[in-house]
């Protein structure tokens, strides 16, 4: 999307400034608000991010360019240039300050006007006709985000739930989210927002090891997750985001396949193009995308039986949910 001459590409604007997923009400508040505190939002720099950033834990989706740029990976990034900016611009650091400057200047407004000011504004400023979001897990958002773009278009990309769960358990930003709910169930407060530790004694030594206080890189390996415990949180985000999906009206509703993606990779981006509405598929763009699209890192077909038997039924609540849209897989049967 990022070399498509008409799209102007947000990458993981919405992943990042939630800081992964723990500051959904924060990014999406119900009330208007004026512009400086959207791009507080916006620029803010976040604890759970900036944390793994300080321990050298740094996912591959960061592209900022630590070393040439103002900020450093131990002195707390914005959220919006871990990712967003330089995936638009080699100058992430100029970009941030015009940004800065005209959405600080805006009126209070509601914070979907502010988001759609954003992409206007950088779609002028780049002679870009529309603007494509897209963020590793926005599934656990699709509600507010069909609230705030009622006229969007939806591309529901989806991978087989076992090899999503695998990968899951290994990526670094996941791996954190999970951590981040196990110390909020147990302590009953956002460790990174409320110094309260009156129910650390219910922490196992593993979990207690992950505080802000205590994290280290070392702990973080040492957690184990499992893949059937990600399966779960697949399965469940699958069934909650399909039933919000369903609200949103056929023919602005669109569902790739991962698989498909990598096996034909051809037709699956002309059907993208189709689905984003940008008219005959540009055959430069189309030339040039093919080369990039890779093959999956991950199998399930790997894990030991007992493994991968857990796994499978992790997965299935999920897999059935898609089997319902008829999406399926062709060794998942009536699952």
């Amino acid at each position: 999307m990022r070399e498509h001459p008409e799209v102007l590409s947000i990458s993981e604007l919405f992943s990042f400034v939630t800081d992964l997923g723990s500051l959904i009400p924060r990014v999406f508040p119900a009330e208007p608000i004026s512009g400086a505190e959207f791009w507080s939002v916006m620029a803010d720099p976040c604890p759970r991010l900036n944390q793994l950033l300080r321990e050298g834990l740094r996912m591959d989706e960061i592209i900022y360019p630590f070393g040439r740029g103002r900020y450093r990976a131990d002195g707390g990034v914005p959220a919006v240039s871990m990712t967003m900016l330089p995936h638009i611009d080699d100058d992430p650091d100029g970009l941030f300050d015009a940004l800065a400057a005209a959405m600080q200047a805006r009126a209070v407004a509601p914070v979907a006007e502010h988001y759609r000011g954003m992409f206007e504004l950088l779609m002028r400023r780049y002679d870009r006709r529309t603007w494509v979001e897209r963020s590793g897990g926005s599934l656990r958002i699709i509600r507010r985000l069909v609230d705030a773009f009622p006229d969007a278009c939806f591309v529901h990309l989806v991978r087989d739930g076992r090899n999503t769960a695998i990968s899951m358990s290994r990526h670094v930003g996941f791996r954190m989210a999970l951590i981040g709910y196990a110390l909020l169930e147990f302590l009953g407060v956002d460790p990174w927002e409320s110094d309260d530790r009156s129910e650390i004694e219910d922490l196992t030594d593993d979990l207690a090891a992950l505080l802000p206080e205590s994290f280290t890189a070392e702990a973080f390996a040492d957690y184990d997750i499992s893949p059937s415990l990600c399966g779960h949180y697949w399965s469940g985000e699958i069934m909650r985001g399909l039933s919000v999906l369903q609200d949103v009206p056929a023919e602005r509703r669109y569902t790739l396949r991962y698989e498909d993606l990598l096996l034909q990779p051809r037709a699956s981006l002309e059907l993208l193009s189709d689905a984003l509405g940008l008219g005959p598929v540009d055959q430069a763009w189309l030339e040039g995308a093919l080369p990039q699209i890779g093959r999956g890192r991950s199998s399930w077909q790997t894990l030991p039986p007992g493994d991968k038997r857990e796994l499978e039924n992790a997965c299935a609540p999920g897999f059935a949910a898609l089997a319902a849209e008829g999406v399926r897989w062709p060794d998942v049967d009536g699952r």
